[in-house]
């Protein structure tokens, strides 16, 4: 058994999909492909879902057996072309074996807590890293990790701690940590708020990000996903982790911390958010449907 990657990828340019598999990192696997003439020509691809599981060969072999009969066959070069609707083969895909899926029971002990799995999914949407999968290894989600005082979880971008909340409760509230740039300074109602929650801001202690600011709060975390609907906290969170990603992209770097990181739990978030986004865009049809 060899662990790795099964992707679906999805491209503008193609009414196919891809189905693969891989043991390397994804983004390596995904630069590999659009720079091969089989697959360029009908690219770029994008990913569209995945799992990390422990035997990446007979998961990727599953899904090929099942979607067989439609396997493109009359196009020259690529051989894992399938005429198959990206939303069936992630359906598919999803039934994979629990046991098979690394990582996956520490991510079901997390998401136990339905407000860390909220709290967690409103920070990747208004920081965009749903727009950034395909460089997970240089931004890392760390589970439950092994430190002192014990953590939910710590996300890093690069070498840098950018959010964390601490599991030790204080009645029922957490300690909660962001980075993002200084100019969260410029929005007081929200300095306010922020103190209001026996909280601070306070200068990072990152020599090589001069207008970082960490910000410190306590709260359940049913209350503390209101901190991203509070003026300038969406502005400052994109100013200085979507320049630090976009870095990292450049430079087709690995984080340090690539080992820790739950490609599981980013998978369940990335689930998440697809079915938030179905309800949502149900509820927007019927809202339309009733004006007319």
């Amino acid at each position: 058994m060899t662990k790795g990657f099964v992707y679906l990828l999805v491209s503008p340019n193609s009414n196919f999909i891809k189905i693969g598999g891989t043991e390397r990192p994804i983004s390596e696997r995904l630069r590999g492909i659009n720079g091969t003439a089989a697959y360029a020509d009908h690219g770029p691809w994008q990913l569209s879902d995945f799992l990390h599981v422990t035997d990446w060969r007979l998961v990727e072999g599953g899904l090929h057996r099942h979607f067989k009969e439609r396997n493109v066959r009359d196009i020259e070069g690529p051989h894992e072309l399938f005429d198959v609707p990206p939303y069936e083969a992630r359906k598919r895909l999803r039934k994979t074996d629990a046991l098979l899926r690394i990582d996956h029971s520490k991510t079901e002990a997390l998401f136990t807590n339905v407000d860390v799995r909220l709290y967690l999914y409103r920070l990747f949407q208004l920081s965009g890293l749903f727009g950034h999968l395909d460089i997970q290894g240089a931004w890392t989600l760390s589970i439950l990790p092994r430190t002192n005082g014990g953590r939910w979880f710590t996300l890093n971008i690069g070498t840098h701690e950018v959010a964390f909340s601490v599991r030790k409760s204080d009645n029922g509230k957490y300690e909660h940590y962001l980075i993002l740039d200084r100019l969260i300074l410029d929005f007081p109602e929200t300095i306010i708020w922020i103190g209001r929650q026996d909280g601070a801001v306070e200068e990072a202690q990152y020599a090589s990000a001069q207008r970082a600011v960490s910000i410190r709060f306590k709260s359940d975390f049913a209350s503390a996903e209101r901190i991203f609907g509070l003026p300038g906290v969406r502005r400052a969170l994109v100013a200085y982790w979507s320049e630090s990603l976009a870095d990292l992209r450049e430079r087709q770097a690995i984080s340090v911390y690539a080992r820790y990181h739950s490609y599981d739990a980013v998978s369940q978030l990335l689930e998440y958010k697809r079915a938030t986004d179905e309800v949502s865009g149900s509820s927007d049809q019927r809202l339309r449907s009733g004006r007319h």
